[in-house]
C-alpha cells in the first residue's frame, strides 16, 4: 500500500507542503513549520515539574504580553 501524501500549511506563513509534517502546537494545536514553532519549558501545575513542549511563536508571544 502506498503512503499517502497529505498537504499541509503553517498558520503563521502559510507556508504550504506535501514534503514530512508540519509541527502541532501545544496550546493551539494548530499545524505549524519548523521555522515558526520553538521548545519551551512548561511548568505543570499538577506535578510542580517543567515539561518541555512545543509552542508556536505566536502562542509565545501572547504569553509574554
Amino acid at each position: 500500500m502506498a503512503e499517502e501524501k497529505s498537504p499541509w500549511m503553517c498558520h503563521i506563513c502559510d507556508y504550504r507542503s506535501t514534503i514530512g509534517e508540519g509541527l502541532v502546537c501545544s496550546e493551539c494545536y494548530k499545524i505549524t513549520c519548523r521555522n515558526h514553532i520553538t521548545t519551551t519549558s512548561v511548568l505543570n501545575r499538577e506535578n510542580g515539574l517543567y515539561e518541555l513542549k512545543l509552542i508556536c511563536v505566536e502562542c509565545h508571544f501572547k504569553k509574554s504580553l
